[in-house]
């Protein structure tokens, strides 16, 4: 029995040992000649790695408008047809209204969601549309912010006089991602589908943009002329393009990089495009043309230096509270504290793959996680020496620890549906860190105490 109970220790040890490893240093592997961690970041909050502040203020600008001799819009590079022009606000004042205010925040917000960024803070000013912005700084923030004010006015005009054939309300969906061609090369793509609507305008298109052959009379030379569309985003042009067959699934494919050109990282920088592009169209058009007025970097009023001050000085309570438990309870005592060095492995390895954003709040939620659960230990070995009955001690004290935890675990729920990011943290930090504790002590904690 003793062999059972030693062999039993020694491999939870070595488990909690492994934990450990993993979540404190890492694993390492070889990649392009250097050793890189593969296991995930912490996401850590605007408050502890600075944000970037971004003014996104109506655009009260005006453009010149150019017309031909029929009164149609022309392109304002095409000069030689202008008959007449005019200035004329980009906004017009009937759209500067509060309901449109608040569909453009609520716009940015989804596309800020579909780019893959659950940490901001948006402010909107209901009296005249402008909003302020904060994201965390990483490298995906200048492309965010090259993108994030765009208005997202998609439009398939003909190439040569300008007129729009489809617009946003003929998308369905778009999606982006790798694909692999014919000749076995991996390319990013586009993938625009249309509606029912766009679907049938888009078939007509495919029949009428194509390549079209004549024949010179006099000396029978055989020439080519494509008919083109252009693809808009906002007035710019994305991609100009002929047909060769009809295309009747209402899906227009466009490549947007591909392997046998590009490196690894320009891949990788041509798919985050397309992310951000279908982010833009996915998610509507924004009733009013924005502009960012200003761009800046804040730096965290936290400087590392007192983070690292705060990290030695926890460590060494937590040391301390160990060496409490290995003088007081000897033997059981050092393997609570094998435990609880697991569990504080295992509550970071979660919060890193959950996603979690780390604030300021959120260390004090790890804090006080580690706090709690290592008074669930301490009262599992003060039952354990009153009753002499590590099964009975164990019951008791989570019986016990339960009072304290359910309510913690009431007010970490309603923190987590909060819309503010650091009770957002806070809530989120403290649920996990209350489930894990739980399951932990019942799994491992329990079975490193149990006598036999």
């Amino acid at each position: 029995m003793k062999i059972n109970k030693i062999l039993k220790i020694t491999l939870i040890t070595l488990v909690v040992i492994l934990l450990s490893i993993i979540s404190f240093v890492g694993i390492y592997v070889k990649d392009k000649g250097r050793m890189v961690n593969i296991i995930k970041d912490y996401n850590l909050g605007m408050d502890l790695e600075g944000y970037r502040r971004i003014d996104i203020n109506v655009d009260t600008s005006k453009e010149k408008i150019n017309y031909d001799e029929e009164g149609k819009v022309i392109a304002s590079t095409d000069t030689t047809k202008v008959a007449s022009s005019e200035e004329k606000a980009k906004n017009d004042e009937s759209v500067l209204v509060k309901e449109n205010y608040k569909q453009t925040k609520t716009i940015i917000e989804k596309r800020l969601k579909t780019m893959g960024l659950s940490a901001y803070e948006i402010r909107l000013n209901e009296e005249n549309g402008d909003i302020v912005l904060n994201i965390p700084e990483d490298e995906n923030t200048d492309v965010i912010v090259s993108q994030i004010a765009s208005q997202g006015k998609f439009e398939v005009v003909d190439k040569d006089t300008s007129e729009v054939l489809m617009t946003n309300d003929d998308l369905k969906s778009v999606k982006a991602g790798y694909g692999t061609t014919s000749y076995g090369t991996t390319t990013v793509f586009v993938n625009i589908e249309f509606n029912k609507e766009g679907t049938e305008k888009f078939r007509n298109i495919t029949n009428t943009y194509v390549a079209t052959k004549t024949t010179n009379e006099e000396t029978g030379e055989e020439t080519t002329k494509n008919k083109e569309i252009t693809l808009k985003l906002d007035g710019g042009a994305i991609i100009t393009t002929h047909f060769e067959e009809e295309v009747t699934n209402g899906v227009l494919q466009l490549s947007v990089g591909s392997s046998s050109s590009s490196s690894a990282e320009e891949m990788q920088a041509s798919l985050t495009n397309a992310n951000n592009l279908s982010a833009l169209l996915n998610n509507g058009k924004m009733p009013i043309i924005y502009e960012i007025a200003n761009n800046q970097y804040i730096a965290s009023e936290v400087e590392s230096d007192n983070i690292a001050l705060f990290g030695a000085l926890a460590i060494l309570i937590l040391t301390i509270g160990m060496v409490y438990l290995i003088i007081k309870y000897k033997e059981k005592g050092i393997l609570s504290s094998i435990s609880l060095i697991g569990y504080i492995a295992a509550l970071l390895l979660v919060l890193r793959y959950t996603n979690i954003v780390i604030t300021i709040y959120g260390l004090v939620a790890i804090i006080l996680s580690i706090f709690v659960t290592y008074i669930t230990i301490v009262k599992v070995l003060e039952n354990n020496k009153k009753m002499e009955n590590i099964e009975r001690a164990f019951e008791k004290a989570i019986l016990r620890i339960m009072f304290i935890l359910v309510p913690i675990a009431v007010i970490a729920v309603v923190f987590a549906f909060n819309s503010w990011l650091w009770t957002f943290s806070f809530g989120t930090v403290i649920f996990w860190g209350i489930a894990i504790s739980l399951l932990y002590n019942v799994i491992i904690t329990r079975a490193l105490l149990l006598e036999n």
